[in-house]
């Protein structure tokens, strides 16, 4: 009994406070005066209702009671509220209303970077002189002297140009080649020793093993550099006995005076290689002694080295390697074969009793150069035409040749070997007519 009266007591005193309980209207308008929502959840949590709200007695100090509820309320919205807002974040999509627009480019309007190679092309047909590169054509005039030394390497390469001997050992090594009778091989018998054919065969089938290699292993031009010489040793044009001496003159610079001139442009290409006839024969040193005595200071090339300087260059190599860039080859050859012609012509001019020999600059013997991109030598003749204009003329399908097989190799020691007989025969004899025997 004591128990029930003191709980009637208890709920009557509860009941006599109603008056004093806080509607969900005023407490939203309690939390909307401290400036802070009620609810600080994402739109997409549930929410109870206001009725579901839990009601509080106030105390006699009203004021303050509300005040500690509002606090405790707020803190405890604001601890859900960053809970939820935590998992919130890592189940909701990002947005990417910040996200970079793209606008794609039509294919019409886009526009590649010009090649500088090909500018250079385009330029040097502007220079002075002025120096084309030409595919051979009816429509090219040829000088004379270029006829004549087009036809005899044609000629020469045509038929008959590897040892009977070696028909054998070529069917075993490049079948593909011979599937039918071949006129590249001898037809009149020709007796070669044994000591001969030995020794041939070993140098070219070293040049193969060596370029095969380059090529299989992408090998760098420094390392093609090293077959182009073996190429030039095996043609016998590095012996000290030789008329003809290979130089490396890939670090050498050309005479600037001697270069064609650009209002825009600089064309202070080099080559890689070129050939040159060496003070060491005496035939050549015979006819160089004494324009050099007589002549102290004479360039007779286009080079600014001490020692190339003072030997005529007639030929020049420009290697790359496998899938290097033909036509960055054939303007360094250009300009390298433009620059000697200019120094020859200087050297002539001033022994021409007088005339300027503008009318006669096609009676200039032609340069000579090859291109030489992994295993692919092509060939070219450059010259003055009459308007002291330089062109380059080549390749010629029937003059290429390369080092890809034993039967392309033994080709090109023959172009190699024809061209060599070429210099140290007719051209030399006209360099020392026209220009060596009139400066001593």
């Amino acid at each position: 009994m004591q128990d029930s009266k003191s709980n009637r007591f208890l709920l009557t005193s509860w009941l006599s406070t109603a008056d004093d309980w806080l509607s969900p209207t005023e407490l939203q308008q309690e939390l909307q005066q401290q400036d802070q929502s009620p609810f600080l959840l994402s739109q997409s949590t549930l929410v109870s209702p206001p009725s579901q709200y839990s009601f509080t007695v106030r105390n006699p100090t009203k004021g303050r009671s509300r005040k500690r509820l509002v606090s405790e309320m707020n803190q405890e919205t604001a601890s859900n509220a960053s809970g939820e807002s935590t998992r919130t974040t890592t189940t909701s999509t990002p947005s990417f209303h910040n996200r970079p627009i793209l606008n794609p480019t039509p294919p019409s309007s886009r526009q590649r970077s010009p090649s500088p190679t090909r500018k250079v092309l385009s330029q040097l047909r502007l220079a002075r002189p002025s120096l084309r590169v030409c595919q051979p054509d009816i429509r090219v005039v040829q000088p004379p002297r270029v006829q004549q030394l087009r036809s005899m390497l044609v000629k020469k390469l045509s038929s008959g140009v590897i040892p009977r001997n070696f028909e054998t050992r070529l069917r075993n090594v490049d079948p593909d080649l011979f599937e039918e009778p071949s006129s590249l091989f001898e037809t009149a018998p020709t007796m070669h020793s044994t000591l001969y054919l030995d020794n041939l065969w070993k140098l070219t089938d070293k040049i193969y093993n060596e370029a095969r290699r380059c090529y299989d292993n992408h090998l760098d031009e420094s390392a093609w550099m090293k077959v182009v010489n073996n190429v030039l040793e095996a043609a016998d044009l590095d012996q000290d006995s030789a008329m003809l001496r290979v130089h490396s003159i890939q670090t050498q610079s050309i005479e600037p005076v001697f270069l064609p001139k650009h209002t825009s442009q600089s064309f202070a290409k080099k080559a890689d290689l070129a050939l040159a006839f060496s003070s060491d024969h005496p035939k050549v040193a015979a006819a160089l002694e004494p324009v050099h005595k007589a002549n102290p200071d004479l360039a007779l090339s286009q080079m600014t080295d001490a020692y190339t300087s003072t030997v005529p260059l007639v030929c020049c190599l420009k290697v790359k390697e496998r899938g290097g860039d033909y036509n960055e080859a054939i303007v360094q050859l250009g300009i390298w074969c433009t620059a000697g012609l200019e120094r020859l012509r200087g050297l002539w001019v001033r022994t021409s009793d007088g005339s300027d020999g503008n009318s006669e600059l096609e009676e200039l013997p032609p340069f000579l150069g090859w291109t030489v991109v992994g295993h692919d030598w092509k060939f070219h003749i450059v010259w003055k035409d009459a308007s002291g204009n330089v062109i380059v003329l080549g390749p010629w399908r029937v003059l290429n040749a390369g080092t890809g097989s034993h039967t392309e190799i033994l080709i090109l020691l023959s172009l190699i070997q024809s061209v060599k007989r070429w210099l140290e025969g007719e051209y030399w004899a006209w360099l020392c007519e026209n220009v060596l025997d009139k400066w001593r």
